[in-house]
């Protein structure tokens, strides 16, 4: 238990960089944060933009992983669906 604590405070910290950066780049878009669940982001994009908000995606979630694990490489899964229950 005490070595999964620094885990989970590390993905949590990473998720809320995240979405502090992606608020910041999305406000002028069409690209919503609709949930934060656990150590996932899902947004919600107009029709033919899903590719462009996914790109958006990996790229923060990245960069705010990078913030805190600098020398581990830092790999992030996003996916693309009509709706949640296709995730």
């Amino acid at each position: 238990m005490l070595l999964n604590s620094p885990v989970q405070g590390t993905s949590a910290n990473i998720t809320k960089k995240a979405l502090c950066l992606l608020h910041e780049i999305l406000k002028d878009t069409g690209i919503r944060i609709v949930a934060c669940i656990h150590d996932e982001i899902i947004l919600e994009a107009p029709i033919g933009e899903s590719e462009v908000a996914a790109k958006i995606l990996h790229d923060f979630m990245v960069e705010a992983g990078q913030c805190y694990l600098k020398k581990i490489p830092v790999e992030v899964d996003v996916s693309e669906a009509d709706n949640w229950s296709e995730k």
